[in-house]
């Protein structure tokens, strides 16, 4: 009995000790409409090319969630995250019909992944599954693109199998005595 309970307690410290992460989601709503974005949003820093918007009903720009969604005076535009994290990707939707556009992720200023490319009207969530530290979305075309809901989780550090193994070992033997 007094082996369970002791299993049992590695088991919990284990699990305590493994965080799990949760992926963050700019969705940029509630910001006003037609204002460039803070250049340390959501504690990032973003080119300042980007401005917010609200697309109301647009069938051309549509959101994802909600309303508001965010495009560029530019060909694009940049997001520096300060840390490694897993990007997943944005939503994206073009009114722009010979346009092309997608994103590029850079860890430590090395290419590490291209989306698939987008053609002008499509309207999709481009989904990826980069480690990076630095994203860039590509147009073809200057100002003829919304993006909202982009996804990525930041980096947590798990301890290592082999360490909580020993930590484990340590306190069943020490339960032991």
């Amino acid at each position: 009995m007094k082996k369970i309970g002791s299993f049992a307690g590695v088991v919990l410290l284990v699990s305590l000790c493994v965080s799990f992460s949760q992926a963050t989601v700019l969705n940029f709503e509630g910001l006003d409409s037609n204002v460039a974005l803070p250049s340390n949003y959501a504690g990032l820093t973003l080119d300042s090319a980007w401005i917010s918007w609200d697309s109301g009903s647009s069938s051309d720009y549509p959101s994802l969630s909600q309303s508001n969604v965010i495009y560029s005076h530019n060909y694009g535009g940049w997001i520096d995250f300060g840390q490694d994290v897993t990007f997943q990707g944005s939503w994206v939707a073009s009114g722009d019909m010979d346009q092309t556009m997608w994103w590029e992720g850079y860890n430590d200023g090395q290419l590490v992944g291209t989306s698939e490319v987008l053609s002008g009207g499509d309207k999709k969530f481009v989904a990826v599954d980069w480690t990076v530290d630095y994203v860039k979305f590509v147009s073809s075309s200057y100002n003829h693109f919304v993006l909202d809901d982009i996804t990525y989780e930041k980096k947590t550090a798990i301890p290592e199998p082999a360490s909580l193994l020993l930590l484990g070992l340590g306190l069943l033997g020490r339960s032991r005595r």
